[in-house]
Order: C-alpha cells, then sequence, then structure tokens
C-alpha cells in the first residue's frame, strides 16, 4: 500500500488538498542546507519528508537498501519526523552497547504514547523504566525464568501441544493458534500464575487480539497515523487496534480482581501478585512509591503477554516452516535427536549435545528476522557518533535486519544455513553479529525464557513430527515472504504434522500389547509370510482379459502404492500406465477403476445396468446404514429414489417456488455477510447453513435460524462426518475392519455423529408424526408418513417403513447441504483469488441485471457467469473418485471380463480433468463453457453430478442453489483475500475429506458501491 493510498481513506479530501498547497509552497521556498555533521540521507520533501520512496509494508528492505548509498549512519524523515537509522553490526553493536546511555532511551510510537503514557516497561523511560525492568527481570527469574521449574513447565506444555497436533491425524493444519496458545501458556503462568485451557474463550481472544494488533501495528495505516494522526484517527485499522487495545484491558482488569480478591501476601502466586503485594508493602509502610500504581501494573502486564508470546511462537512457527521447506536439514535434526536423546524427553541439559539443532534454532531466528528494525530508541543527549552529529532527544533505528544478514559477517546471509552456527567439527559455535533479541540496555529481558522455549518446543515437536507441506505442494512452493506487521510473520500457510516412524511404531506396538489377541495376531503374521512366499505372481494368473493393474501384495494389496489423503491423484497416474480400465486392489479388495470422459461415460450410461448397483462400504454395512437412497440397492433403492424424486419436484425442485425459498435464504445470507462490515471471516459454517435450508424446507417443511442449536449441531455433524469417511484412517478401517477397530479412533468419532444425527432427525420426525395432517403436507417427511400410513392400512408390506424414513431423511440433508455448500465456497474462494474474473462477473450482472433480485430465467442473458459457475464445479472436483459402483452381472467392457459384484470407482477426476476434453484442465478458465461469440456451451464431459442410474437425483435443486446464491452475493460484495494476503498467497488444496472442500481459509466480503 503506498502514502497516497492510505491517505485516500481519509474523508477529509478538501482539507488534504489545502494541506498539500500549502506543502507545495513551502516546498518551492525551502531551503537545501543541511548541517553537513549530521548524517547523510535522501533529501526530504516537506511534512512528508521520504515517504513516496519508502515501501510502507516492509520500511526496513528500503532502509537497508539506503545503507549502501549512505553508509552506515543515515537520516530518513518519516514525514516530519527525522530519524537516524544506524546499520551494520559494528555499527549497531557499538552504538547500543558502547554508547549504551546515549542511545538507551525509547522513541514511542504515537499510537503507543496515547494508550500507554509511558507506563510499563517496553515503551517508558526514565526512572519508571528502571524500576519496572528491574522488578519485571526480578520476578521473571523468582518465578522460573532460566531454571528447572521453568523448563518443567514448558515440558508440560509441549506435551499437550504434541495432544493437540495429533488430533489433525496428520492432515494440513494452521500452525498459528495452536502455536500461539503453546507459547503463551508460558508467560501466563508466570504472569498470572496458571495456564489456560487452549479453548478458553477468554484466552483465545486476548491471544488472538493481540496477534492481531501486532499485524496493524506495522500495517501501512498505522504507521500514516503515527506520522500524521489527524489523517490515521479515520483509518479503520487504527480503530480496530484501539478497539482491540481496550478490550484487552477489561480483560485484563477482570483477571486482576480475581488474583485480588484471592491475594495472600505470604504466598506469591504470580507476576501479579508480587506487584500487587509490593503495592501494599509501600503502602503501608507509608512510603510514597510513584511507581507501583495500577496502569504500571495494567502495562507491564501487557507487554510482558505481548513480548512473552509473539516473538517465540513467531520464531517457533517460522521453525517448523523452514524443517517442511528444507527436508533434508530436517533428517539431520531427527537424526541428531534419535541419535543422542532417543524416545526420552529432550531437555535443557541437552542443549550441548546436539550442536546441529542449536544450530538450527539459531540459524531460524537470524533469517527469520521477526524485529527487523528493533523497536525504536531515541538519544537521551546530544551524541556525536563515527563523526555524526545526532542531537538530544533523536529517533533512532537500529536495524537489526542489516546486523542479521551484514554480508561482512555472514557467509551466506540471505539463506538458510545452519553452517553459519557450526564449527569445522560440527560444534556448535556462537556469532558475534547474532542478535535477535537487540543489545545492550534495551536488549530483551526475557531471552533467557525465550531460549529455553525455543529448544524445548522445537526438540519436542520434531522427536513426534514430521513437518511437511499440504499434498501435492512441493517444498518449493512454501513462501517465505513474511506478512507485514510489526514482526514478521510467515504468511498464512498450513503445514502436515505426520507422526515419525519411530513415535508411530511405538504407539501402534503399544496399542496392540493392550489387546487381548496378541497370540491371535502373530498366529496371522506368521500365515500372512506363509502366504507371500509361497504366492506366485497374482497378475499372472488371472489372465489377459482381465484389466491389468500394479502387482499386488498379499493382503495389503496396492496399499503402499497409494496415497490415502488423496488416492485419486494416484488412481489418475496409474492410469496413464495401465489405461483407461485398470485393476488395483484396496488391501485385499479388488477394484476396477475407470478413467477418462469416454470410458466413464461408456460404463455409467452406456452398460447403465450393468455398473449401476451401488457397493456400500464397510462402514456403512456394519451401522447398518443400507437404507434410504444412497447405499441401497434393488427394489428398495428403485421405489426410495423414485419417491424422492418425485416429492422434490412437488415441492418445488425446479419450480418457482423453490426458486422464492432460495431467493430469501441468499437475502438472509447477505445480512450475515455484511455483519462482518468487510472484515475476514470463514465462510465454512454460514454457508453450510444458508444451503442447508434449502433441503430443510423440503424435507422438514421449515427453514431454521443460522443460530438454533439443533440445526447447526446436525450440520456440523454431518459434515464433519463426511470430512472423516475420507481420512487415511477411515479408508484403512475400511479395507481392514479386524485391525481398524484397535487403531482407528476415527472410526468411534463417526459412528457417534451418525447416532446423534439419526437421533436428533429422529425426534424431528416424531414431532411432525404428532401434527400430521393428511389435507396439508408440509415436506418430504409428512409424504412419507402419509405413504407409511396407507401401506400399513392396506395391511401389504413394503418399503415405508421407520429406516428406510431416517436413512432417507439423512441421505437428503446431508447430499443437499454439503455438496452445494462445498462449490458455494469454492466459487467464492476462486473470485477471491481471480479478481479479474471476479470484475467480469461483477460487470456482466451489473450490465444485465442491474440491482434488481436475480432470477433463473436471467441465466441465459449472463453466459459469462453461468460460464464460471460450472467452471467451478469442473475445476473443484468435489467428489473425484464418485461413490464406489458394483457390477450387478459378468460383463466384458472395452475387451476386459469383469465379474458380477466387483467393485468399480469411475474417476471423475480423470473426466472433469481429461486432457483430451478441456483445453486448459488443471487451471481455473471459464472459458471452457463460452464460444467464440461468448456464449455459453454445454460440454459433453462436464459431470459434475455423475451419470447414468446414480446421477445426483438433486441436480436440479443444486444448480438453481448455485446460480442463485452465488449471483445474489456476487451483486452484494466483492470477495478479497484478507489484509495482508494476496491473491497468489490464497491456497486451492482441497481439504481431505471424501469430499473436496477448501483447505480451512478466511475471506472478506466487502459490500459493493
Amino acid at each position: 500500500m503506498g502514502i497516497s493510498d492510505v491517505f485516500l481513506q481519509s474523508t477529509g479530501s478538501v482539507s488534504l488538498l489545502g494541506v498539500l498547497a500549502v506543502l507545495l509552497l513551502l516546498f518551492l521556498f525551502s531551503s537545501s542546507s543541511q548541517d553537513r555533521r549530521e548524517p547523510p540521507g535522501p533529501k526530504a520533501l516537506p511534512l512528508l519528508g521520504n515517504l513516496l520512496q519508502l515501501d510502507l509494508k516492509r520500511p526496513y528492505n528500503t532502509l537497508l537498501k539506503f545503507s549502501k548509498t549512505y553508509g552506515s549512519v543515515f537520516t530518513i524523515h518519516l514525514g516530519p519526523k527525522k530519524v537516524v537509522v544506524l546499520a551494520g553490526y559494528k555499527t549497531v553493536k557499538e552504538a547500543l552497547v558502547n554508547r549504551a546511555e546515549e542511545f538507551g532511551e525509547r522513541d514511542p510510537l504515537r499510537i503507543v504514547q496515547e494508550y500507554n503514557r509511558g507506563h510499563g516497561v517496553l515503551w517508558s523511560n526514565g526512572d519508571s523504566w528502571k524500576e519496572m525492568r528491574r522488578f519485571a527481570l526480578t520476578n521473571l527469574r523468582d518465578f522460573g525464568m532460566g531454571r528447572k521449574a521453568c523448563e518443567d513447565k514448558i515440558i508440560e506444555e509441549s506435551e499437550r501441544l504434541i495432544e493437540v497436533l495429533k488430533k489433525f491425524n496428520g492432515e494440513v493444519f494452521d500452525t498459528t493458534q495452536p502455536i500461539n496458545y503453546a507459547v503463551s501458556n508460558i508467560i501466563c503462568s508466570i504472569v498470572y500464575g496458571s495456564r489456560f485451557e487452549y479453548d478458553d474463550p477468554e484466552f483465545r481472544s486476548m491471544v488472538d487480539g493481540m496477534n492481531r494488533n501486532i499485524q496493524l501495528a506495522g500495517s501501512p495505516s498505522i504507521q500514516v497515523y503515527n506520522l500524521f494522526p489527524w489523517v490515521g484517527r479515520w483509518l479503520t485499522s487504527t480503530k480496530e487496534f484501539l478497539r482491540t487495545i481496550a478490550t484487552y484491558r477489561e480483560k485484563n482488569l477482570a483477571l486482576f480482581r480475581r488474583l485480588e480478591e484471592s491475594l495472600n501476601p505470604t504466598r506469591c502466586r504470580s507476576f501479579v501478585d508480587a506487584f500487587m503485594v509490593r503495592k501494599l508493602d509501600l503502602e503501608e509502610s507509608g512510603v510514597t512509591n510513584i511507581h507501583y500504581h495500577n496502569e504500571n501494573l495494567m502495562w507491564t502486564v501487557q507487554n510482558l503477554f505481548t513480548a512473552g508470546t509473539d516473538t517465540t511462537a513467531t520464531t517457533l512457527r517460522w521453525g517448523l516452516l523452514f524443517m517442511a521447506k528444507y527436508p533434508k536439514i530436517q533428517n539431520q535434526v531427527q537424526e541428531e535427536l534419535n541419535r543422542v536423546i532417543g524416545g526420552r524427553q529432550v531437555q535443557v541439559e541437552d542443549r550441548k549435545d546436539l550442536p546441529f539443532t542449536d544450530a538450527v534454532i539459531h540459524e531460524t531466528q537470524r533469517l527469520a528476522n521477526i524485529v527487523p528494525m528493533s523497536l525504536p530508541h531515541r538519544t537521551s543527549q546530544d551524541v556525536t557518533f563515527q563523526g555524526h552529529f545526532i542531537k538530544k532527544g533523536t529517533a533512532v533505528y537500529p536495524l537489526l535486519t542489516s546486523v542479521l544478514y551484514d554480508d561482512t559477517e555472514w557467509e551466506k546471509p540471505h539463506s538458510f544455513n545452519p553452517a553459519h552456527f557450526l564449527d569445522e567439527d560440527g560444534k556448535f559455535t556462537k556469532r558475534d553479529a547474532f542478535m535477535p533479541f537487540s543489545a545492550g540496555r534495551r536488549v530483551c529481558l526475557g531471552e533467557g525464557l525465550a531460549r529455553m522455549e525455543l529448544f524445548i518446543f522445537f526438540t519436542t515437536l520434531l522427536q513426534h513430527f514430521r513437518f511437511t507441506p499440504p499434498p501435492g505442494i512441493p517444498e518449493d512452493a512454501l513462501d517465505l515472504t513474511p506478512r507485514v506487521g510489526f514482526t514478521l510473520n510467515p504468511l498464512p500457510h498450513q503445514l502436515c504434522a505426520a507422526p515419525c516412524l519411530s513415535m508411530a511404531v511405538m504407539e501402534v506396538l503399544g496399542l496392540l500389547l493392550q489387546s487381548s489377541s496378541s497370540v491371535s495376531l502373530l498366529g496371522m503374521l506368521l500365515l500372512l509370510a506363509i502366504y507371500f512366499y509361497s504366492s506366485s505372481g497374482l497378475s499372472s494368473r488371472e489372465g489377459a482379459r482381465k484389466p491389468p493393474g500394479p502387482r499386488p501384495l498379499p493382503l495389503l494389496g496396492n496399499l503402499l502404492l497409494l496415497d490415502l489423503k488423496r488416492p485419486h491423484d494416484t488412481l489418475m497416474t496409474l492410469s496413464k500406465k495401465y489405461g483407461s480400465v485398470f485393476t488395483v486392489h484396496m488391501g485385499p479388495h479388488k477394484v476396477v477403476v475407470l478413467a477418462g470422459y469416454k470410458t466413464v461415460k461408456e460404463a455409467l450410461v452406456n452398460y447403465a445396468e450393468e455398473f449401476g448397483e451401488r457397493e456400500p462400504l464397510t462402514v456403512v454395512k456394519e451401522s447398518k446404514l443400507e437404507h434410504g437412497i444412497v447405499w441401497t440397492n434393488g427394489d428398495v433403492w428403485k421405489e426410495m429414489r423414485r419417491f424422492a424424486l418425485t416429492n422434490l419436484r412437488d415441492f418445488g425442485m425446479g419450480k418457482k417456488v423453490c426458486e422464492d425459498k432460495i431467493i430469501e435464504e441468499a437475502q438472509c445470507l447477505v445480512q450475515v455477510f455484511k455483519g462482518f462490515k468487510g472484515e475476514s471471516f470463514d465462510t465454512n459454517q454460514i454457508t453450510n447453513y444458508a444451503v442447508s435450508n434449502i433441503i430443510c424446507s423440503m424435507v422438514f417443511g421449515r427453514r431454521f435460524e443460522y443460530d438454533d442449536p439443533v440445526f447447526t449441531a446436525m450440520v456440523y455433524r454431518t459434515t464433519r462426518a463426511i470430512e472423516l469417511l475420507g481420512t487415511p484412517a477411515m479408508q484403512f478401517y475400511n479395507m481392514f475392519p479386524m485391525i481398524g477397530k484397535w487403531l482407528c479412533p476415527a472410526r468411534e468419532e463417526q459412528k457417534n455423529l451418525g447416532i446423534e444425527n439419526r437421533k436428533q432427525q429422529g425426534e424431528l420426525i416424531k414431532r411432525l408424526k404428532e401434527t400430521l395432517n393428511p389435507e396439508v403436507c408440509r415436506g418430504i417427511i409428512d409424504a412419507f408418513l402419509l405413504r407409511q400410513q396407507q401401506q400399513e392400512e392396506s395391511g401389504t408390506s413394503g418399503h415405508f417403513n421407520n429406516a428406510n424414513l431416517l436413512m432417507t431423511v439423512a441421505n437428503l440433508f446431508a447430499t443437499g447441504t454439503e455438496t452445494t455448500s462445498t462449490t458455494l465456497r469454492w466459487a467464492l474462494l476462486l473470485m477471491a483469488k481471480y479478481p479479474e474474473v471476479q470484475d467480469q462477473v461483477h460487470e456482466e450482472l451489473s450490465r444485465v441485471v442491474g440491482n434488481r433480485q436475480v432470477q433463473v430465467e436471467d441465466r441465459k442473458d449472463l453466459p459469462f457467469t453461468d460460464a464460471v459457475i460450472h467452471e467451478t464445479q469442473r475445476l473443484a472436483n468435489i467428489v473425484p473418485m464418485s461413490l464406489p459402483h458394483r457390477t450387478s452381472q459378468d460383463v466384458t467392457f472395452q475387451g476386459h471380463f469383469i465379474k458380477k459384484g466387483t467393485t468399480v470407482y469411475p474417476l471423475l477426476t480423470s473426466v472433469l480433468y481429461d486432457e483430451s476434453e478441456w483445453e486448459k484442465p488443471h487451471s481455473f478458465h471459464p472459458a471452457h463453457f463460452l464460444d467464440k461469440d461468448g456464449k455459453f456451451i454445454k460440454r459433453d464431459a462436464f459431470m459434475a453430478f455423475s451419470a447414468g442410474r446414480r446421477v445426483c437425483l438433486g441436480e436440479g435443486l443444486a444448480r438453481m442453489e448455485l446460480f442463485i446464491f452465488f449471483t445474489t452475493l456476487l451483486q452484494h460484495f466483492r470477495f478479497t483475500p484478507p489484509l495482508g494476503v494476496s491473491g497468489d498467497d490464497l491456497d486451492l488444496t482441497p481439504r481431505v475429506g471424501s469430499t473436496l472442500c477448501p483447505s480451512p481459509h478466511q475471506l472478506c466480503a466487502v459490500a459493493s458501491m
């Protein structure tokens, strides 16, 4: 963001023009003379200074470039404020260490001055600073800093963090919050005397608010406020910053009150207790000490909480990101840990025996460079430094970037090179230019604590996990560009924490040893060994007529070849080698895979009868869920599908009455989005609720409010169960249920989610049954109950029973919620990712529809918008393997014999990404659905709803929902990435699950003008 962009956010345009006119006059009459004894620097404009030359997002980069021109001591003007910059290790050290008194004052930022009034330990000066720093340092040590008691706290917290990371089951997650909460708990245990649970809303609010404010403090908007408060006070960032500070203050006051109520002067629990006792002692002795008052308590605690959370957590997150980026270095760290430590807990005293690991941590601190300009200093007196005169009260920036990247001190300053801290024998060596904690009087007072935390957290995590990029993302694609902020955090990203093999083996052995069937297990393993050695090549005995495929191992099949997080990717790769009809063995189960548009269409449409049965998963069979529509076969499936399709149409699918419901729900969704006022938010739940209400209005005869606990619980359980169904653990369970039941806790969670949802839906059905009126049919449930009554009255047996009712409702609710809402979320994410496409949609909507409500009949006049929706469905590819089919009879297909009862996967990924059908199959390219004149065209290979007998029965409803929801939202909002995140940073890697949802992310919905 440039300085002009920030100014244009101000409402005082007329005043601004006046000021600029005065500036012009001042410039014309200004003298260019400068005291030659003062540090040199670029010529400054009146009032603006050198702002037009600075990159306000990353000013340290500009200052580093200036140092090449003007030397190691130079002047810049940040607006009207003169600042002296110190660059390079020798200069910074000389100023901060050798001239500590002269350069030792703090120059508080304006926004800081306004809220803390010179209190606390970070931004204060004079006697107050000396007293608060002395008191803080003494008490940090008293409460464990650098001692065994503190080490034990960090070890305990690291173990809790491990348990949190294990819950992600090796799938992608954002490291920010778990790491922040874990690190913050260490300083909290010292300051408040207790740690907090990670789901404590007060704690989360404090940590997340602190994290956000540090980001805001380094934003161009806040920098402008510090220089031009009369402009900056109107900027939204400034208001948000001050609002967050006020919230934090209120929460701290509440904590202080609770601690004061239980204060025991003979038993100090924390830093806050120690401060309160000191204050009481002084008051009782009649000594007037102006420093021990509530404001100094408030801001000292705030300083300790912020500094003790952000810097260490940020460095740790950089450490994990570097490990994922540089797997060879991660290998060396884990090899050293395994060799020296083994399976026991790392302790601080192990540092001396882990030189490479220690070097990696130090190199992380150096390259991460998280406080690139330090905090601003100020001269306490006139000083002549390196031949330059610097006046008393001058702001001074010790440019730590120039120290940590000094090319005269570091062999490879811009590379991640742990060898910087190793001698020729591989022993750890200290480097004088290692200055991440600054130096001199203002050196970080928590350095000892931070060093201990970094060592224990980092080594413990690397003992238990291997950190990798998300599936499909190469290491080279991990972006090391820092996020804009007061400290340099990594950009928003996700990693996978896969359990280390040694740890995973120990855990599996532990689980197996807990089983009472150890003898049976050993027997099974023996039989497997005999079978493996006695078996000949299976593929050679199967005959040439059967589909080819990779050779399977006994029992395991091709499991070792498959990426269980994204098996469709592996199957796509195998199709290149084995053709469009091939066999894979998922464990002991033989599966035929159909790949490519022509093959899939031929099977599902031309051979619909032969390939038309459904193959229920193991978990479906075990839970006796083979009722309803999705997982059934034969007469029950035909009857339930016919009934559902008829009643979906009767209750509006494809008709005006349904369109009106969707429009009404879209307006509700618009109001919810407006409530975020352009701030970033997660689209997940809200979109789910809106879409779910459409199918609910048909099934239950009513919609639900978005805060209805029954409704929100049903939606959550449904989406979570669908996510779990596609996890590696559940796939393993479906292949090996006898082993999986001991090793797959996800199975129990998935089972319980289904039970709770069916119980909830059963209650809703019961209430509808109690108020059933044959004259007024409110929804599909009513229609089913009436058919059930007719069946009972006629004395005939049939399929209209309670089991089919409950599962039909569950099927319609799940499929009518998840797939459409997932596609809609992909569409919004793609709009934020590709703003030029969003511009074209907005332009077409504005030109064709204007401000009126979009209706289904407008689709024909909105070809580009329609193409964008179809391309979203194609690229999102949300059901990549379809649901498994099964052959109903022996069939010879494309020259291959496939036996009756064989599981078949129509690989929809291979259809939607078929290179022979799509010009740019792996790109977001709406032109796939437009002719040369810009008119919408249908494409045969668009098979997002599958095809044949098992085609999605709600296709018409989904198409209507997607069109109205998407166009209505795009009429009202512009969707953008969160502040500080570019479109390029938005990750299109799907989350692991049985449907491909976007990875967790946030967007901003900015109201259209």
